[in-house]
């Protein structure tokens, strides 16, 4: 039965450009001018550093594993950095930052994830099974209605909020996005070109064992094996999907593992030595991570499962659950049933899967935008009208907000925004960007004049809906990324406090010993001050971290070491940082 029709006027397109401006919006915000945040992205440009290092000392063995200097980090898939620091090798004469590069290798992924969700919905739409009847011929065209529905699956991606921030991180979490789209599009793919298709999707599957290991990795053979149990579109082309993909990831697997596992003595003496043991020291971690299953628990991981979703999903999971429900008697349909079995894998292997649930749930937004945008051809207009209100509502108090507390954090008044606004950014007084705050005030003007046309009587097209809601989280995104990017790299980097600790360290050089370090410290200081960490026991200055009880108490004296530095960054109480220098190289001095 089919339970929708869709005229011509209400399959119109969104305009190529304004879709394009929106997109372009949203990714390159917040891509120059700003410091690598602490944590994740801080994390992957060191690991991207550290390979490009080893590239160009000629050092392939110390290039296929995830580390900072001394540190293996078996949970960061090696993938996403092997090609950022490919792409610096390749840009290292010309002037540009390699953050500013590796940043530019996750905008690429991220524009390639819409260009794939994309084109997977159009595939998918346009369809003989997803036609809707007819019986007076005032139906859209299947081309234009795909391609409606294709717009509109990208605008529920930007609307996505939960991914607003971590797709702009340098982590394996942001690039598995690409690879979800990549796959999505390979299945709707492989309905036209089935021999081709399988040896894409072998590439897809290995790139998931790379980027994010085991678990994801089997995301697309048991999504591509309910969709052969479930429907018979796929049934008479699993055979050859399968081989292909069997075939491409024991070639390439076996190859990886042997790289990995090979004896290493074509290097030189005590190095070989070294690099051979930490590469079976980075797969021993790695095995262990995939096996350990979710880091809190299982109790904690089906409590995230059911607590986090959706606030992280708003406002697609409502459309896409309303698409389910109303659309639920052509669930066999390739349209519906191939982003529920991508769904369907990827909650059934979430709880042995290891990592935060949000970083294993972030590539769900691609199936379940997809799935959003084929259920507003039947969505109800009293949720369209929600959708709306939300969108305005919220977004433009939001945006009100920011404008408020900028100009109080320029003029001092009122004071009491001031005072807090100083608080948050960990500042004195701000200072004004004249081209950004231009730039902001034109596209908040643009937002405006926006929603009056959404709210004039204009033609009920199927992206209407979702149009203000993905166009008012670019706004914020854009806002808060140009009046605030001050202070948000005060508040989110380590630039200040490590130019601190370089300083200091002008008395001698050497390496630097790190205690209780955590990664993203290690990676930021690496980063910003040059410094050399080593576990060698000769280096001459020791930096530690304290926090929780520790923080309670004074710096401890430490035998055969003289205290240089304490610090932290500015506001910052719930961490502090130690820098020792060893007393034998104070008496060389």
């Amino acid at each position: 039965m089919k339970s929708f029709l869709v005229t011509e006027p209400q399959a119109g397109r969104v305009p190529f450009w304004g879709l394009l401006f929106l997109a372009l919006a949203y990714t390159f915000t917040g891509l120059v001018g700003r410091d690598p945040w602490r944590g994740d992205d801080a994390v992957g440009l060191g690991v991207a550093f550290n390979m490009l290092l080893a590239l160009q000392a000629g050092d392939f063995d110390a290039w296929l594993i995830s580390q900072l200097p001394g540190v293996l980090l078996p949970d960061e898939g090696p993938l996403p950095f092997w090609l950022a620091s490919i792409l610096g090798l390749i840009t290292a004469k010309l002037p540009i930052d390699f953050a500013l590069v590796t940043r530019l290798c996750w905008v690429g992924s991220w524009l390639a994830t819409l260009v794939f969700c994309w084109q997977a919905v159009y595939r998918l739409s346009r369809r003989p099974e997803w036609i809707p009847h007819d019986p007076i011929g005032i139906a859209a065209t299947p081309r234009r209605l795909a391609a409606s529905l294709a717009d509109s699956s990208v605008l529920f991606l930007l609307a996505t909020v939960g991914l607003v921030e971590r797709v702009h991180e340098t982590s394996p979490e942001a690039f598995s996005m690409c690879i979800m789209a990549a796959g999505f599009f390979c299945l709707a793919w492989s309905l036209d070109s089935p021999r081709r298709a399988g040896w894409a999707l072998g590439a897809v599957t290995l790139s998931a064992w790379l980027c994010k290991g085991l678990w994801f990795a089997f995301v697309i053979p048991l999504s591509l094996a309910t969709l052969t149990l479930t429907t018979a579109h796929w049934r008479g082309i699993a055979t050859i999907l399968f081989s292909r993909i069997a075939l491409v990831m024991a070639s390439s697997l076996g190859l990886w593992f042997w790289l990995l596992m090979r004896d290493s003595s074509a290097a030189s003496g005590q190095l070989a030595g070294s690099i051979e043991g930490l590469q079976r020291a980075w797969l021993t971690g790695w095995w262990h991570i995939q096996l350990g299953g979710p880091a809190q628990g299982l109790g904690t991981r089906f409590y995230d499962l059911i607590r986090e979703p959706w606030w992280f999903f708003w406002p697609v999971w409502p459309v896409a659950f309303w698409a389910i429900w109303s659309l639920g008697a052509r669930w066999r349909e390739p349209s519906l049933v191939a982003p529920l079995g991508l769904m369907l894998a990827t909650f059934a292997l979430s709880p042995i899967a290891p990592g935060s649930s949000l970083a294993w749930l972030m590539p769900v937004s691609v199936p379940l935008a997809a799935l959003a945008a084929m259920g507003l051809p039947s969505l109800r207009r009293s949720l369209v009208q929600f959708i709306d209100w939300y969108a305005v509502l919220i977004y433009g108090l939001i945006a009100l907000m920011f404008w408020a507390y900028y100009l109080a954090w320029l003029i001092g008044w009122p004071e009491k925004m001031a005072y807090r606004m100083g608080v948050l950014a960990r500042a004195d007084q701000a200072s004004i960007a004249w081209l950004g705050a231009l730039t902001s005030l034109a596209v908040s003007l643009a937002w405006v004049s926006l929603v009056a046309w959404r709210l004039s009587r204009q033609p009920a097209m199927l992206w209407k809906p979702v149009l203000l809601a993905s166009s008012g989280l670019v706004l914020i995104w854009f806002l808060f990324q140009t009046l605030f990017l001050e202070a948000h790299n005060t508040r989110n980097s380590y630039r200040e406090m490590a130019m601190q600790a370089r300083a200091v360290m002008q008395s001698a050089t050497g390496c630097v010993i790190g205690e209780q370090l955590r990664p993203a410290v290690q990676a930021s200081l690496q980063w910003f001050a040059g410094l050399e960490f080593s576990n060698a026991p000769h280096c001459p200055w020791l930096l530690i971290q304290d926090s929780g009880e520790a923080l309670r108490y004074a710096a401890p004296a430490r035998p055969g070491w003289q205290l240089h530095w304490a610090g932290a960054r500015r506001g910052e109480n719930q961490e502090r940082f130690r820098l020792y220098l060893r007393q034998e190289t104070q008496k060389l001095d």
